[in-house]
């Protein structure tokens, strides 16, 4: 089969002809039908984050069963299906109390093991959820960003009162803003840069009753103006940039909360004199629940989420060194990728 195979530390990555995955018993085979070019992908592609290679990468999926395990149960060839990233080992403490991303064995496809940068993908039959026929499969390919943000979002206890600034306009960032206001806050501000411009309208598109480019705006004094004084309740982080850490730190109000979804690669200076002080909430969420990733495609197939707008590029996997240009340019908010093609 086709993939895209990080062979080596460092720059590059091959696409080239490897053997197809061996079904276990307990597993499933898709036939990946559209695979989403996730923000954790890039680094791994361009070598600036370690995986054990060689890897096949790639985690936000959908496609049909093929082949099934001899003590799969439940699961028929021809199933159109996705599947969540996260794998526990589902006899650890964390597992056994149904927070499996925090797994102490913590498998995850397309970072520990081989993913859907492919035409055919072996899970877990576990972390399946079936998709309606009417249901795309770039839409099914679009649970997993959902849900990483939706983990976050459902964790704060949110009123109609509040206003909430989301950091970082990606694909986590705009699902974000859309499940801000389901959740009913009164105010959802969005904060990126000039090179968010598109996003940032996209965000305003999606319900974002405000956005605030911070290339050129004081992102302090414009809160201010928004909150007449008040400041912010919520920041919602998704980006996990540095430099952000000291904006959400001082455009929230006294007794905020600073809730973080954004993976950090390099460690950020907190004032923590500040959070004594202030009484500032700090909490972190990563990945989700396989309940949450269920509930995402609820909201995707009632149609309580918008999703299409978001998917702005397609590309063939053939076509992947072209897609991680688009990728690394931020020309594209959600890129998919179809191995068929």
């Amino acid at each position: 089969m086709l993939a895209v195979v990080k062979e080596h530390k460092g720059p590059g990555f091959a696409i080239k002809d490897v053997p197809m995955p061996v079904c276990g018993e307990e597993d499933v085979i898709v036939k990946v039908k559209s695979v989403g070019f996730c923000g954790s992908d890039g680094p791994i592609l361009a070598g600036t984050r370690d995986v054990p290679w060689p890897l096949i990468p790639g985690h936000e999926f959908a496609g049909d069963i093929v082949e099934t395990g001899a003590k799969v149960k439940g699961w028929q060839i021809g199933d159109r299906v996705s599947a969540c990233i996260v794998i526990g080992c589902g006899n650890c403490k964390y597992c056994i109390e149904g927070n499996e991303p925090l797994c102490d064995n913590l498998v995850e496809t397309g970072i520990h093991v081989n993913g859907a940068f492919a035409e055919y993908v072996r899970v877990p039959a576990k972390v399946l959820v079936k998709l309606k026929d009417s249901t795309s499969y770039d839409f099914g390919a679009a649970i997993d960003p959902i849900a990483s943000a939706y983990r976050t979002v459902k964790s704060m206890p949110i009123t109609s009162k509040d206003t909430v600034m989301v950091l970082g306009p990606g694909p986590i960032g705009l699902y974000a803003t859309q499940l801000l206001k389901l959740r009913g806050a009164r105010k959802v501000i969005v904060l990126g840069a000039d090179c968010d411009k598109e996003r940032l309208e996209m965000a305003l598109k999606l319900g974002a009753d405000y956005v605030i480019n911070n290339s050129v705006e004081d992102p302090i004094e414009r809160i201010k103006e928004i909150t007449n004084g008040d400041m912010l309740d919520y920041v919602h982080d998704c980006a996990g940039a540095v430099p952000l850490v000291e904006i959400a730190m001082n455009t929230l109000k006294k007794t905020g909360h600073y809730y973080i979804t954004g993976l950090f690669h390099e460690l950020a200076p907190v004032n923590l004199g500040k959070v004594v002080r202030s009484e500032i909430d700090i909490h972190g969420t990563i990945c989700y629940t396989r309940e949450e990733f269920r509930e995402c495609l609820d909201l995707i197939e009632d149609g309580r989420l918008q999703v299409e707008p978001l998917i702005t590029h397609h590309y063939a996997l053939r076509d992947m060194q072209e897609a991680f240009e688009m990728f690394q340019s931020r020309q594209a908010i959600k890129i998919m990728l179809h191995p068929e093609e």
